[in-house]
Protein backbone atom coordinates (compact mmCIF):
# COMPACT_ATOMS: atom_id res chain seq x y z
CA UNK A 1 0.00 0.00 0.00
CA UNK A 2 1.41 3.39 -1.05
CA UNK A 3 1.86 5.53 2.08
CA UNK A 4 3.65 8.84 2.67
CA UNK A 5 5.75 9.88 5.66
CA UNK A 6 2.68 11.14 7.57
CA UNK A 7 0.85 7.85 7.16
CA UNK A 8 -1.51 9.11 4.45
CA UNK A 9 -2.26 6.32 1.99
CA UNK A 10 -3.31 6.32 -1.64
CA UNK A 11 -6.31 4.14 -0.81
CA UNK A 12 -7.38 6.44 2.00
CA UNK A 13 -7.42 9.56 -0.18
CA UNK A 14 -9.03 7.67 -3.05
CA UNK A 15 -11.71 6.43 -0.66
CA UNK A 16 -12.65 10.02 0.24
CA UNK A 17 -13.16 10.80 -3.45
CA UNK A 18 -15.41 7.76 -3.88
CA UNK A 19 -17.98 9.14 -1.41
CA UNK A 20 -20.29 11.89 -2.77
CA UNK A 21 -21.03 13.09 0.76
CA UNK A 22 -17.59 14.75 0.89
CA UNK A 23 -16.49 17.90 -0.89
CA UNK A 24 -13.10 19.34 -1.83
CA UNK A 25 -11.50 22.73 -2.40
CA UNK A 26 -8.23 23.96 -3.86
CA UNK A 27 -7.05 27.55 -3.74
CA UNK A 28 -6.25 30.42 -1.43
CA UNK A 29 -8.04 33.07 0.61
CA UNK A 30 -10.17 34.81 -2.03
CA UNK A 31 -9.61 32.46 -4.98
CA UNK A 32 -10.92 28.95 -4.63
CA UNK A 33 -12.23 26.03 -6.69
CA UNK A 34 -14.73 23.63 -5.10
CA UNK A 35 -15.49 20.10 -6.25
CA UNK A 36 -18.44 17.87 -5.39
CA UNK A 37 -20.38 15.21 -7.22
CA UNK A 38 -23.85 13.69 -6.98
CA UNK A 39 -24.72 10.04 -6.41
CA UNK A 40 -26.41 9.71 -9.82
CA UNK A 41 -23.69 11.58 -11.73
CA UNK A 42 -21.27 9.95 -14.19
CA UNK A 43 -17.86 9.82 -12.53
CA UNK A 44 -14.51 8.27 -13.41
CA UNK A 45 -11.26 7.68 -11.48
CA UNK A 46 -7.83 8.22 -12.98
CA UNK A 47 -5.95 5.10 -14.02
CA UNK A 48 -2.48 6.63 -14.25
CA UNK A 49 -1.41 6.64 -10.60
CA UNK A 50 -3.19 9.88 -9.71
CA UNK A 51 -5.90 10.23 -7.09
CA UNK A 52 -9.16 12.02 -7.86
CA UNK A 53 -12.28 11.94 -9.99
CA UNK A 54 -13.61 13.49 -13.19
CA UNK A 55 -17.26 14.30 -13.88
CA UNK A 56 -19.08 16.25 -16.62
CA UNK A 57 -19.02 19.33 -14.35
CA UNK A 58 -15.48 19.26 -12.99
CA UNK A 59 -12.46 17.26 -11.86
CA UNK A 60 -9.67 16.99 -9.31
CA UNK A 61 -6.44 15.06 -9.83
CA UNK A 62 -3.51 14.86 -7.45
CA UNK A 63 -0.42 12.87 -6.55
CA UNK A 64 0.39 11.54 -3.08
CA UNK A 65 3.39 13.73 -2.22
CA UNK A 66 5.81 12.23 0.31
CA UNK A 67 5.56 15.32 2.55
CA UNK A 68 1.80 15.94 2.27
CA UNK A 69 0.75 16.58 5.87
CA UNK A 70 -2.92 16.12 6.90
CA UNK A 71 -4.37 18.65 9.37
CA UNK A 72 -7.85 17.80 10.66
CA UNK A 73 -9.88 20.56 12.30
CA UNK A 74 -13.36 21.85 13.10
CA UNK A 75 -14.80 25.31 12.49
CA UNK A 76 -17.66 27.33 13.93
CA UNK A 77 -20.84 28.05 12.01
CA UNK A 78 -23.40 30.76 12.64
CA UNK A 79 -26.11 28.30 13.64
CA UNK A 80 -25.67 27.69 17.40
CA UNK A 81 -25.87 23.89 17.09
CA UNK A 82 -23.64 23.31 14.04
CA UNK A 83 -19.97 23.23 13.09
CA UNK A 84 -17.79 22.48 10.08
CA UNK A 85 -15.18 19.74 9.78
CA UNK A 86 -12.29 19.52 7.36
CA UNK A 87 -8.86 18.08 6.62
CA UNK A 88 -6.29 20.34 4.96
CA UNK A 89 -3.53 18.47 3.14
CA UNK A 90 -0.45 20.71 3.41
CA UNK A 91 3.07 21.03 2.08
CA UNK A 92 6.04 22.90 3.55
CA UNK A 93 6.14 26.41 2.08
CA UNK A 94 9.35 25.76 0.14
CA UNK A 95 7.71 22.81 -1.64
CA UNK A 96 4.41 24.59 -2.20
CA UNK A 97 5.53 27.80 -3.89
CA UNK A 98 4.36 28.44 -7.45
CA UNK A 99 4.76 31.23 -10.00
CA UNK A 100 2.85 34.08 -8.30
CA UNK A 101 2.20 35.86 -11.62
CA UNK A 102 0.66 39.27 -11.03
CA UNK A 103 -0.65 40.00 -14.54
CA UNK A 104 -2.77 38.10 -17.04
CA UNK A 105 -0.40 35.75 -18.90
CA UNK A 106 -0.88 33.36 -21.82
CA UNK A 107 0.62 29.93 -21.10
CA UNK A 108 -0.18 28.19 -24.40
CA UNK A 109 -2.03 24.91 -25.01
CA UNK A 110 -2.94 23.15 -21.77
CA UNK A 111 -1.22 19.85 -22.52
CA UNK A 112 -1.85 18.72 -18.92
CA UNK A 113 -5.64 19.16 -19.15
CA UNK A 114 -7.48 16.32 -17.44
CA UNK A 115 -9.54 15.57 -20.55
CA UNK A 116 -7.68 14.81 -23.79
CA UNK A 117 -10.19 16.86 -25.79
CA UNK A 118 -9.13 19.99 -23.85
CA UNK A 119 -5.37 19.65 -24.27
CA UNK A 120 -5.17 22.03 -27.24
CA UNK A 121 -7.33 24.67 -25.56
CA UNK A 122 -5.40 27.78 -24.56
CA UNK A 123 -4.50 28.31 -20.90
CA UNK A 124 -4.16 31.77 -19.30
CA UNK A 125 -2.90 32.53 -15.80
CA UNK A 126 -5.27 35.17 -14.37
CA UNK A 127 -2.34 36.84 -12.60
CA UNK A 128 -3.83 36.87 -9.12
CA UNK A 129 -0.40 36.66 -7.47
CA UNK A 130 -1.21 33.66 -5.28
CA UNK A 131 1.92 32.07 -3.87
CA UNK A 132 0.97 28.38 -3.98
CA UNK A 133 -1.74 28.05 -6.61
CA UNK A 134 -1.90 29.27 -10.21
CA UNK A 135 -5.46 30.45 -10.85
CA UNK A 136 -6.08 29.99 -14.56
CA UNK A 137 -8.77 29.91 -17.22
CA UNK A 138 -8.82 27.76 -20.36
CA UNK A 139 -10.78 28.22 -23.56
CA UNK A 140 -11.10 27.41 -27.26
CA UNK A 141 -13.46 30.37 -27.79
CA UNK A 142 -11.51 32.44 -30.29
CA UNK A 143 -13.37 35.62 -29.44
CA UNK A 144 -12.50 35.30 -25.76
CA UNK A 145 -8.93 34.23 -26.53
CA UNK A 146 -8.42 37.35 -28.66
CA UNK A 147 -9.77 39.56 -25.89
CA UNK A 148 -7.53 37.87 -23.32
CA UNK A 149 -4.47 38.25 -25.51
CA UNK A 150 -5.15 41.98 -25.80
CA UNK A 151 -5.22 42.21 -22.01
CA UNK A 152 -2.09 40.15 -21.32
CA UNK A 153 0.46 41.97 -19.21
CA UNK A 154 -2.23 43.84 -17.28
CA UNK A 155 -3.71 43.33 -13.84
CA UNK A 156 -7.27 41.99 -14.09
CA UNK A 157 -8.50 44.43 -11.47
CA UNK A 158 -6.71 47.52 -12.77
CA UNK A 159 -8.90 50.59 -13.22
CA UNK A 160 -10.45 50.60 -16.71
CA UNK A 161 -9.71 46.93 -17.40
CA UNK A 162 -13.01 45.27 -18.34
CA UNK A 163 -11.65 41.84 -19.28
CA UNK A 164 -12.99 40.25 -16.08
CA UNK A 165 -16.53 40.97 -17.27
CA UNK A 166 -15.76 39.19 -20.55
CA UNK A 167 -14.47 36.19 -18.59
CA UNK A 168 -17.59 36.03 -16.44
CA UNK A 169 -19.90 36.23 -19.45
CA UNK A 170 -17.99 33.61 -21.47
CA UNK A 171 -17.64 31.18 -18.56
CA UNK A 172 -14.43 29.41 -19.62
CA UNK A 173 -13.07 26.39 -17.78
CA UNK A 174 -11.38 27.43 -14.55
CA UNK A 175 -8.14 25.61 -13.74
CA UNK A 176 -6.40 25.74 -10.36
CA UNK A 177 -2.88 24.28 -10.40
CA UNK A 178 -0.78 23.43 -7.35
CA UNK A 179 2.35 21.39 -6.73
CA UNK A 180 0.31 18.26 -5.97
CA UNK A 181 -2.19 18.48 -8.80
CA UNK A 182 -5.06 20.48 -10.21
CA UNK A 183 -8.78 21.18 -10.04
CA UNK A 184 -10.86 21.99 -13.12
CA UNK A 185 -14.38 23.42 -13.21
CA UNK A 186 -16.30 23.00 -16.48
CA UNK A 187 -19.76 24.29 -15.73
CA UNK A 188 -20.51 27.98 -16.40
CA UNK A 189 -19.86 30.74 -13.89
CA UNK A 190 -22.98 31.50 -11.87
CA UNK A 191 -24.17 34.95 -12.92
CA UNK A 192 -26.89 35.33 -10.28
CA UNK A 193 -26.08 32.66 -7.71
CA UNK A 194 -23.43 30.05 -7.00
CA UNK A 195 -24.29 26.86 -8.92
CA UNK A 196 -24.53 23.52 -7.18
CA UNK A 197 -21.63 21.16 -7.80
CA UNK A 198 -18.14 22.25 -8.93
CA UNK A 199 -17.71 26.03 -8.94
CA UNK A 200 -15.18 28.78 -8.27
CA UNK A 201 -14.97 32.04 -6.36
CA UNK A 202 -12.64 34.95 -7.08
CA UNK A 203 -13.18 37.68 -4.48
CA UNK A 204 -11.01 40.80 -4.92
CA UNK A 205 -11.60 42.10 -1.38
CA UNK A 206 -10.31 38.88 0.18
CA UNK A 207 -7.42 38.70 -2.30
CA UNK A 208 -6.40 42.20 -1.24
CA UNK A 209 -5.73 40.93 2.29
CA UNK A 210 -2.83 38.87 0.83
CA UNK A 211 -3.61 36.04 3.23
CA UNK A 212 -2.84 32.52 2.08
CA UNK A 213 -5.76 30.95 3.97
CA UNK A 214 -8.54 31.77 6.41
CA UNK A 215 -7.67 32.33 10.05
CA UNK A 216 -10.24 29.62 10.84
CA UNK A 217 -7.90 26.96 9.44
CA UNK A 218 -5.15 26.05 11.97
CA UNK A 219 -2.45 25.43 9.37
CA UNK A 220 0.93 24.79 11.07
CA UNK A 221 3.59 27.45 10.76
CA UNK A 222 5.72 26.90 7.68
CA UNK A 223 3.00 24.99 5.78
CA UNK A 224 0.45 25.86 3.11
CA UNK A 225 -2.82 24.02 2.35
CA UNK A 226 -2.73 22.34 -1.05
CA UNK A 227 -6.17 20.74 -0.94
CA UNK A 228 -8.94 20.61 1.64
CA UNK A 229 -11.41 17.81 2.30
CA UNK A 230 -14.75 19.11 3.55
CA UNK A 231 -15.84 15.96 5.33
CA UNK A 232 -19.44 14.77 5.38
CA UNK A 233 -21.08 16.64 8.25
CA UNK A 234 -23.31 15.00 10.89
CA UNK A 235 -25.74 17.92 11.17
CA UNK A 236 -25.80 19.62 7.75
CA UNK A 237 -25.89 18.35 4.16
CA UNK A 238 -23.67 19.42 1.25
CA UNK A 239 -25.93 22.39 0.54
CA UNK A 240 -25.65 23.64 4.11
CA UNK A 241 -29.16 22.60 5.08
CA UNK A 242 -29.79 21.11 8.52
CA UNK A 243 -30.60 17.45 8.98
CA UNK A 244 -31.10 14.91 11.75
CA UNK A 245 -27.86 14.31 13.62
CA UNK A 246 -25.88 11.43 12.10
CA UNK A 247 -23.92 9.69 14.86
CA UNK A 248 -21.93 7.58 12.41
CA UNK A 249 -20.62 10.61 10.49
CA UNK A 250 -19.75 12.30 13.78
CA UNK A 251 -17.82 9.26 14.99
CA UNK A 252 -15.99 8.86 11.68
CA UNK A 253 -14.64 12.41 11.70
CA UNK A 254 -13.74 12.34 15.38
CA UNK A 255 -11.48 9.39 14.53
CA UNK A 256 -9.79 11.54 11.84
CA UNK A 257 -9.46 14.34 14.37
CA UNK A 258 -7.73 12.00 16.81
CA UNK A 259 -5.42 10.85 14.03
CA UNK A 260 -4.62 14.18 12.36
CA UNK A 261 -5.81 16.93 14.73
CA UNK A 262 -4.07 19.20 17.22
CA UNK A 263 -3.50 17.57 20.61
CA UNK A 264 -4.21 20.78 22.53
CA UNK A 265 -7.52 21.25 20.74
CA UNK A 266 -8.50 17.64 21.47
CA UNK A 267 -7.54 17.96 25.13
CA UNK A 268 -9.66 21.11 25.50
CA UNK A 269 -12.72 19.40 24.02
CA UNK A 270 -12.24 16.40 26.32
CA UNK A 271 -11.93 18.71 29.31
CA UNK A 272 -15.14 20.52 28.30
CA UNK A 273 -17.14 17.32 27.98
CA UNK A 274 -15.91 16.09 31.37
CA UNK A 275 -16.84 19.40 32.99
CA UNK A 276 -20.29 19.42 31.38
CA UNK A 277 -20.91 15.87 32.59
CA UNK A 278 -20.08 17.03 36.15
CA UNK A 279 -22.29 20.13 35.61
CA UNK A 280 -19.33 22.41 36.39
CA UNK A 281 -20.35 26.05 36.52
CA UNK A 282 -19.17 28.13 33.58
CA UNK A 283 -17.46 30.59 35.92
CA UNK A 284 -15.25 27.76 37.21
CA UNK A 285 -14.06 26.61 33.78
CA UNK A 286 -11.14 28.01 31.75
CA UNK A 287 -12.49 28.26 28.22
CA UNK A 288 -9.12 28.80 26.55
CA UNK A 289 -6.21 31.22 26.39
CA UNK A 290 -6.09 31.43 22.59
CA UNK A 291 -8.42 31.36 19.60
CA UNK A 292 -8.04 27.64 18.91
CA UNK A 293 -8.86 26.61 22.49
CA UNK A 294 -11.83 28.96 22.64
CA UNK A 295 -13.10 27.46 19.40
CA UNK A 296 -12.68 23.99 20.93
CA UNK A 297 -14.81 25.04 23.90
CA UNK A 298 -17.58 26.46 21.73
CA UNK A 299 -17.70 23.42 19.48
CA UNK A 300 -17.56 21.03 22.45
CA UNK A 301 -20.70 22.68 23.84
CA UNK A 302 -22.51 22.26 20.53
CA UNK A 303 -21.45 18.64 20.16
CA UNK A 304 -22.23 17.63 23.73
CA UNK A 305 -25.94 18.23 23.37
CA UNK A 306 -26.06 16.22 20.11
CA UNK A 307 -24.18 13.27 21.54
CA UNK A 308 -25.89 12.98 24.93
CA UNK A 309 -29.50 11.87 24.74
CA UNK A 310 -32.11 12.36 27.49
CA UNK A 311 -30.38 15.25 29.24
CA UNK A 312 -31.94 16.27 32.53
CA UNK A 313 -33.30 19.76 33.16
CA UNK A 314 -30.24 20.48 35.33
CA UNK A 315 -27.86 19.38 32.57
CA UNK A 316 -29.68 21.50 29.99
CA UNK A 317 -29.51 24.47 32.33
CA UNK A 318 -25.75 23.93 32.69
CA UNK A 319 -25.26 23.69 28.91
CA UNK A 320 -27.29 26.86 28.34
CA UNK A 321 -25.22 28.65 30.96
CA UNK A 322 -22.03 27.61 29.21
CA UNK A 323 -23.46 28.66 25.85
CA UNK A 324 -24.34 32.08 27.26
CA UNK A 325 -20.84 32.47 28.70
CA UNK A 326 -18.69 30.97 25.95
CA UNK A 327 -20.69 30.59 22.74
CA UNK A 328 -22.74 33.68 22.04
CA UNK A 329 -24.02 32.54 18.67
CA UNK A 330 -25.42 35.93 17.73
CA UNK A 331 -21.86 37.17 17.27
CA UNK A 332 -19.88 36.53 14.08
CA UNK A 333 -18.46 33.02 14.43
CA UNK A 334 -17.07 32.48 10.93
CA UNK A 335 -14.41 35.14 11.18
CA UNK A 336 -12.40 35.85 8.06
CA UNK A 337 -9.77 38.03 9.72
Amino acid sequence: MLRNEYGVTFDELDGFFSDPAHGWSMGSFGAIAEFTWDQDEAIQPFNDGRIGRITPRGAVALSLHAELKPVAYETLRKHPERWGQAVAFCLPENLARRNSRSVLSELGPDTSALQASHQQHVLFDMGLGQSFVDVCIRSNDQRLISRLREACGKNLFAKGNDVMQHIIEAGPTRVFISNIGRAEVYQPIGLEKTPEGPHTHVLPKLLASQRAFSANAPIPAGYLPMLTLHAANPCIDKLGQGRAFDTQLFTQFQARLQQWGDSGYLAQKKSCWAALTKRTQAAEFRHGSNRQLRTATRIAIRQYQHTHAHLSAAQLECINSWRSSFDKATTSVEETS
